[in-house]
């Protein structure tokens, strides 16, 4: 806007010559000097200073700067002027007062200061015209000073609205970005359970949906774990429902470090989470789900309510192998891991087991380990595992 109010101005000022030869015949080549050889050259050198990186308040006085040249040149060569027709030529004074004010759209201040400048120029250069007298000078301040004060309250008016129109901008980039922000966190928490900072079911959903679309190929080979505390519902009615919030939240910082790097793990509903490792090999399943019971119970949360050997908090866990690239797939693969949790719940609890394969005749689970017993080794062909002793 700027860069076009200067060439308009300059070429308005420009063709002002053509008056200069018209109306004041003695000054037609210094005239032609000033305006050509003068302000044409400086009009050049701000327009190539507009284009460059430069502050924008720095711009608009360099242009305020031009614009007083111009009216010193115009000053100039009609106090050079031996002519009767520089008194209604100097009428013209006015347009340099809009030129700054108006054209070059700089902030009022500025705007003012010019506007200031101009008029001591021109009222000081007025009393050397050729046949100038007081009542000339009176006659020119009645057309002069209306448009000083019109030209300053549309400044004012103009510079008003330019700061309201930043402000308000700025206040809606604002807005913008507390909304980004504030759908960020809605769509974060609408994933992650408000206790155990994990994710929740729709989280799994979501987490599924990316690995399906992102890397299929790690989807057709996943582990799966089902994880339940053990006697939780007891420990809930016998320490308080405080303390067993911060039971579930120790439990859920050691099995996700237990875990892999790359393992989705969730709280899958009360007392209840899953793990999902894409990628993985089946062999990885006995180590990983050995390493999840060992990080809970070295965590040695009393529970004297267990109504079993078991004096701690434990975790019994059933887990299955396979793939999960649809939602029936994955729906088979929790149905497995399900029927190997019941397992390990039937054997005593504080232990896993591994549903390997699925066939039409039946299932397969290998024993999971419990505090101080060693694996067994190979599988056994039933959906009930034969009941261990825990020593622990």
């Amino acid at each position: 806007m700027l860069k076009t109010a200067v060439i308009s101005v300059s070429l308005f000022y420009l063709s002002c010559y053509l008056f200069d030869v018209f109306l004041l015949g003695d000054v037609t080549f210094i005239g032609g000097v000033l305006r050509f050889g003068v302000i044409l050259p400086l009009t050049l050198g701000l327009l190539i200073y507009l284009g460059r990186d430069n502050p924008i308040q720095h711009k608009e006085v360099a242009a305020i700067g031009v614009a007083l040249a111009a009216n010193i040149v115009w000053c100039v060569i009609l106090l050079s002027s031996n002519s009767p027709s520089v008194l209604s030529y100097f009428y013209a004074a006015p347009t340099f007062q809009m030129a700054i004010t108006l054209a070059a759209a700089s902030p009022f201040r500025p705007a003012l200061r010019a506007s200031i400048f101009t008029f001591c120029l021109n009222y000081s250069a007025i009393f050397f015209l050729e046949g100038v007298t007081i009542g000339y000078v009176m006659q020119h301040l009645v057309v002069y000073m209306p448009t000083v004060v019109m030209t300053l309250l549309v400044s004012h008016h103009l510079d008003v609205e330019a700061r309201m129109g930043y402000l308000r901008a700025a206040e809606n980039e604002a807005l913008k970005r507390e909304l980004s922000r504030q759908n960020k966190d809605l769509a974060r928490l609408s994933v992650t359970d408000p206790l155990t900072r994990l994710s929740n079911r729709r989280g799994t959903d979501l987490e599924l949906l990316r690995l399906r679309n992102e890397t299929p190929e790690l989807a057709e080979s996943a582990l799966l774990f089902i994880i339940d505390v053990d006697h939780f519902k007891a420990f809930n009615d016998g320490y308080g429902h405080g303390a067993g919030d911060m039971a579930l939240k120790r439990l859920a910082r050691a099995m996700r470090r237990a875990l892999p790097i790359d393992a989705h793990l969730a709280r899958h509903g009360g007392e209840e989470f899953i793990a999902v490792l894409a990628g993985h090999p089946p062999e990885e399943t006995h180590r990983i789900a050995e390493d999840l019971r060992r990080a809970v119970r070295q965590l040695d949360i009393p529970h004297e309510l267990t109504q079993d050997r078991n004096r701690h908090v434990t975790i019994s866990i059933g887990a299955a192998s396979g793939s999960m690239a649809t939602t029936r797939d994955f729906d088979d693969l929790m149905e497995r891991a399900d029927r190997a949790l019941y397992a390990a719940k039937a054997d005593g609890r504080n232990t896993w087991r591994v549903n390997e394969d699925k066939s039409e005749t039946g299932q397969s689970e290998s024993p999971g380990e419990r505090a101080g017993e060693p694996h067994s080794g190979g599988s056994i062909e039933t959906t009930e595992a034969e009941p261990q002793r825990d020593v622990a």
